[in-house]
């Protein structure tokens, strides 16, 4: 499979991204297996997300799910492969509960995928990235 690219040049990491990211609405989940992230932004080349490690962390490719229960959405095993991956500050103050930020690149997606994702960019984000 194939990962969806950047383009590469010297400018900063946001100029370089090949495709727009967007804010999501707050309670759109993306699933890595049964641990849930919350999805931080989106675009049509990749995602970012805040999830709590409890066990091993994700590496490598991987499948993914993505769900917004306020528009009934649903977009079920989407390959990816992890471009960022750092420690972040957990949003619910438990000091011990270690949560990581994902980057991830969306490798080949479907037409049916494409088509998806492009609705829940449409229709469950609020801006710019």
């Amino acid at each position: 499979m194939v990962c969806a690219g950047r383009a590469m040049d010297e400018k900063s990491e946001r100029e370089r991204r090949a495709t727009k990211r967007f804010r999501v609405k707050e309670g759109a989940l993306a699933f890595i297996g049964t641990v849930p992230g919350t999805i931080i932004d989106i675009s049509e080349a990749g995602i970012s997300l805040n999830y709590t490690v409890f066990e091993q962390k994700p590496e490598g490719r991987f499948r993914l799910d993505i769900f917004f229960e306020d528009d009934e959405f649903a977009l079920p095993d989407i390959e990816a492969e992890i471009v960022a991956d750092s420690q972040t500050m957990a949003e619910s103050g438990y000091i011990d509960v270690p949560v990581r930020r994902l980057g991830l690149r969306f490798c080949e997606l479907s037409d049916g995928q494409q088509d998806k994702l492009r609705y829940f960019i449409l229709h469950n984000t609020t801006s710019a990235a």
